[in-house]
């Protein structure tokens, strides 16, 4: 066969090979994105530095409300990065364990997270990167109380007062709270329990 005949063929299974590969990242990247954007939670994908990878709707606007307004332009807030380097210093201290760091950042009545940093692999990445994950501990309360409020049939008031039960209030706060006696409170939490009970027999 002559050589020269050979040299194109080659050339053009190798540009087919590289443009087979390029589409299969693009492909990865997108599908990787599409998967982040549908979790609930925020999650970060960032470089040891630092860098942002990916960040999720959820992720960014979590930062945003954990931003102070000087530090707007920042990619990271500083409480979430803390537990990043924790999860780095950890791996000097466990190289042959798999890590994962949790904490958690209050921040007024408005902002309350769990955060959980571990590493990740990603096959176009020389180096881990590090997985964080921002639970909205209200939003997933409030979706909880939601799916309970549904499978439950409760009144829009035993919701309420549910609600802020689940989050840890005594019946006292949540009379408080919502501007009713303590005996009402009692009336309510009464009604639900016997809902739950009512709801969990008809379906044994």
């Amino acid at each position: 066969m002559n050589p020269l005949t050979t040299a194109p063929i080659t050339a053009n299974t190798q540009d087919k090979q590289s443009k087979i590969a390029f589409s299969q990242n693009i492909d990865s990247s997108y599908l990787l994105q599409g998967v982040l954007e549908g979790f609930m939670d925020g999650i970060l994908i960032l470089t040891e530095q630092g860098e942002l990878v990916h960040a999720n709707q959820s992720a960014r606007q979590i930062c945003t409300q954990l931003s102070e307004e000087k530090d707007k332009n920042n990619s990271l807030p500083h409480e979430i990065w803390r537990v990043c380097e924790s999860l780095i210093e950890s791996r000097d201290i466990f190289p042959n364990q798999k890590i994962a760091i949790e904490s958690e950042i209050h921040k007024d009545d408005s902002v309350s997270l769990r955060v959980r940093a571990r590493w990740l692999k990603l096959e176009d990445m020389k180096y881990p990167c590090l997985l964080v994950s921002l639970e909205d501990r209200h939003q997933s309360l409030q979706t909880i109380v939601n799916n309970d409020a549904h499978q439950y049939s409760l009144t829009p008031r035993e919701s309420e007062v549910w609600l802020l039960y689940r989050a840890n209030y005594s019946y006292k706060e949540i009379g408080d709270k919502l501007f009713i006696s303590l005996n009402t409170v009692k009336k309510h939490m009464k009604n639900i329990h016997a809902k739950r009970k009512a709801t969990c027999d008809s379906e044994m």
